[in-house]
């Protein structure tokens, strides 16, 4: 009994068994099911467009049509022919496969031979820009100032010292024939590997990146401290080991495991480029050495024992290959390059018309779309699509290139004589708001837009280097650490003068960087202006950028930054107060002694007091004290509602990106003070292009218009687009608009602005000398602490052209009022 209970136990036992397995099984099927189901939903209506779309990109191959890059030109303003300022070329790059080079000596003294031709050598042995980077090592002493620096000696303090003063030592410069030779071995040395041996992974490194790294100990993984970069040799890294590794460096690197493994993975090395922008004639002599080593090789086939021998017989130049780029080329390319912009190396625009018009310049890529099998290979079928590339437009400027060209000229002269920062000029049509010209110094080479960084030396003894200034941003995001002198920084002393919530800032950075390789260095040469310098190897020797700007070079500052205007504000406000009928030119005031407006003093320039004088002495004399009172009949609120309506305040329209609008407050937040100083063009702010077309309104009747630098546009189906003058407003009368031009007249022929006179000619003009606003809205004082400028007009009596010249910082003494500098 015992037994049968047992046996009937363990079948109950075993049904039950049976039975929670078949739930089991039931369950995971349904589960299984649903999992099905839902896919399915997804794919058939939550994600079918995008698989439709992935199914047809696999089953349509394509071509893509480029388009053309339309050009921009230049437009003579008396015959209206155009000449070329910005087009495109193609030349060739030319490139080395090294897993088909089979004598890596034998390819790189060819190429040698003939890429660095005596025309290329001259180039690099002056130190000319347009020199080839990978030429560059091989000709050091042309290039590296500080080396040429250790032959000179000179007892010069904070004086910068120009390339030109540097002599290049002939001697020191190898010949053609020996700088043919390094650069072969250094094209062997390169084409040599036959397999990816250098990959990096991240730039920039922080040092507990580059830590944790080091701390892993992975093969082929590397970190170099001082460049702080991490970087792999995929061939020794372990390629069984890619998906581990790759999860280790993800978090640390902030990278994809999966982009990882890619350049993690061993792979075979098939393309080297040696040298980009061939001249045609190089790539002809390529192409001909390719030629002339087809033809041995075929020769030596022909007479081959057998068929199998002449197959073991390649052509040795087979490893090299020409590759056609596009470029886009400046013929000349400082011309209005503040104007055009440029493309950088990866054919990106930057700044300009180049940004600006895009768009319309870079057109429409086309294609052709057709049916492809399982291969890759297109199917002949009625089911083939062609879009046609639609080119570019071209953009026709109103800048005249021959104008353009001798403006530029001319002001980068006075730039240097006057010592200045930099220099803007702008000229107009007044009568049309056209652009005849708009131009920048220092300036910039379109096609050689590198050049900007180029740096100078300039010895600092300690007293001065101790007068550094660092400024800290977290190199993160970019957020403002701390600003104060080197010592405060980098010397223990100096870090205890900081408050305790800069050190520890201080503190946790340097946890992860080397602060010096992220701090800017900044040496003052007046109250609020300033050179970024740079350190090298030498305590006492510093590097200053030559043109003191660096890739603020790049900046079109007619129209990208603001200033306060000065005197040449002053007929702006005149106009004002006669149209209004506040005033007339013969009205009269006492300028006897200094206007107290406030807790405030106003004077004079040279502080000279002129006695009983009309309105048109006012101009003349260019007396502030008068503009006061001009602008005090006047009163606030009808004051700064006839500023903006001359355009300030406010962009102007121009087609070019990036333009500011300058300040004008709300006339509720003028002081009295304000009201006296924005009478003479302080305590206001515009940009040239601003002044120029307000002033431009004198001129031309009284009309405001909107300024303009695009001519025509030619689209690619042969439509033209014309541009159209638009007026904005009539702010002032003609008749007020005669009457101030006569007044201006009499200010260039009676008065400061005796300087812009040109026999012959009758010009209406004014100068003006602008005090910088520094930090908190203090002006500062002393060398290089103003804005000199003049504003002038001609012939007067059809004015067919307004000029804008302006200088920032002149040092020179002597010159630094407009109507020294800009004037004449």
């Amino acid at each position: 009994m015992r037994f049968r209970s047992s046996s009937h136990s363990s079948d109950t036992q075993r049904r039950r068994l049976l039975q929670r397995r078949l739930i089991v099984l039931h369950g995971s099927l349904i589960f299984c099911s649903l999992i099905v189901v839902a896919r399915l939903l997804e794919l058939q209506l939550l994600r079918s467009d995008e698989y439709r779309a992935f199914a047809q990109n696999q089953h349509y191959g394509g071509v893509v049509l480029p388009a053309r890059r339309g050009d921009i030109l230049a437009r003579n303003s008396k015959t209206n022919e155009t000449s070329i300022l910005a087009t495109n070329t193609t030349l060739d790059m030319l490139y080395v496969d090294p897993l088909v080079t089979d004598d890596p000596a034998l390819i790189a003294d060819a190429l040698a031979d003939v890429l660095l031709t005596d025309a290329l050598h001259q180039q690099c042995s002056t130190g000319d820009p347009s020199c080839p980077r990978q030429l560059v090592p091989f000709y050091r002493e042309a290039f590296d100032s500080m080396l040429r620096l250790q032959r000179l000696s000179t007892d010069v303090v904070l004086e910068p010292i120009p390339l030109d003063n540097l002599p290049i030592d002939a001697d020191a410069l190898p010949n053609i024939t020996e700088a043919r030779r390094q650069f072969a071995r250094d094209i062997e040395e390169r084409i040599q590997e036959k397999n990816v041996r250098f990959v990096p992974l991240l730039y920039g490194a922080h040092k507990q990146q580059m830590q944790q790294v080091s701390d892993l100990g992975l093969g082929g993984v590397m970190v170099s401290w001082e460049t702080n970069l991490i970087y792999a040799d995929p061939e020794q890294v372990a390629q069984d080991r890619i998906p581990t590794i790759a999860r280790q460096l993800s978090d640390i690197l902030d990278m994809d495991v999966e982009r990882i493994q890619n350049m993690l993975q061993s792979r075979p090395l098939r393309y080297v480029p040696i040298l980009q922008q061939l001249s045609p004639q190089v790539s002809a002599r390529i192409r001909e050495l390719k030629a002339e080593s087809q033809k041995l090789t075929a020769a030596k086939r022909q007479q081959a024992p057998s068929r199998e021998a002449a197959q073991q017989i390649l052509d040795p130049f087979r490893c090299i290959a020409l590759v056609p780029e596009h470029w886009r080329y400046y013929p000349d390319g400082s011309i209005a390059s503040h104007i055009v912009g440029f493309l950088n190396v990866n054919q990106d625009p930057q700044y300009g018309i180049e940004r600006t018009f895009d768009p319309q310049l870079r057109g429409q890529a086309g294609r052709i779309t057709a049916m492809s099998d399982r291969t890759g290979g297109q199917i002949v079928t009625g089911d083939q699509t062609i879009v046609d590339a639609r080119d570019g437009s071209t953009i026709v400027l109103t800048i005249d290139r021959f104008v353009q060209k001798e403006v530029e000229r001319i002001l980068t002269a006075a730039v240097e004589e006057y010592e200045a920062d930099s220099g803007q000029v702008i000229v107009m049509n007044p009568q049309t708001g056209e652009i005849i010209a708009m131009a920048n110094a220092p300036i910039f080479d379109s096609n050689n837009y590198g050049t900007v960084y180029a740096k100078e030396p300039m010895f600092l003894e300690e007293s001065k280097r101790r007068e550094i200034v660092v400024e800290l941003y977290h190199p993160k995001d970019h957020t403002f650490v701390l600003r104060g002198y080197v010592d405060d920084v980098f010397t223990a002393s100096g870090r205890l003068l900081l408050s305790e919530v800069k050190q520890q800032a201080l503190a946790e950075l340097e946890q992860l960087y080397t602060l010096k390789d992220i701090v800017r260095y900044y040496m003052y040469v007046g109250e609020n202006s300033r050179w970024e310098i740079f350190p090298t190897e030498r305590e006492d020797v510093w590097l200053r950028y030559s043109n003191k700007l660096g890739v603020g070079a790049y900046l079109n500052r007619a129209i990208q930054e603001i200033y306060e205007p000065g005197s040449v504000f002053k007929p702006i406000t005149m106009a004002i107060a006669i149209d209004q009928g506040e005033l007339s030119p013969w009205d009269t005031y006492d300028d006897n002694s200094p206007v107290e407006v406030d807790e405030y003093t106003i004077r004079n320039a040279f502080h000279i007091h002129y006695g009983t004088v009309s309105m048109v002495n006012c101009l003349e004399y260019s007396i502030n004290t008068c503009m006061t009172h001009v602008s005090g009949k006047l009163g606030r609120k009808l004051f700064q509602k006839m500023i903006e309506r001359f355009g300030f305040g406010r962009i102007s329209g121009i087609e070019l990106e990036d333009e500011l609008p300058g300040t004008v407050m709300p006339w509720k937040q003028w002081s009295n003070a304000l009201l006296a100083t924005a009478s003479y063009g302080q305590g206001i702010s515009a940009t040239p292009l601003q002044l120029i077309t307000a002033f431009a309104a004198l001129a031309n009747g009284g009309k405001l218009l909107r300024p303009t630098i695009i001519d025509h546009t030619v689209h690619s189906d042969g439509t033209v687009e014309y541009s159209r003058t638009h007026v904005v407003d009539q702010v002032i009368t003609p008749e007020t608009s005669e009457t101030m031009t006569a007044m201006l007249v009499s200010t260039v022929t009676n008065g400061y602005a005796k300087q812009a006179k040109v026999p012959g000619y009758r010009i209406a003009g004014k100068t003006g000398t602008s005090q910088i606003a520094g930090p908190g809205g203090k002006y500062e004082a002393g060398t290089g602490s103003t804005i000199a400028s003049f504003m002038g007009y001609a012939p007067v009596h059809d004015p067919r052209f307004i000029a804008l010249v302006k200088f920032d910082r002149p040092r020179k003494p002597g010159y630094e009022h407009g109507s020294a500098t800009a004037a004449p």
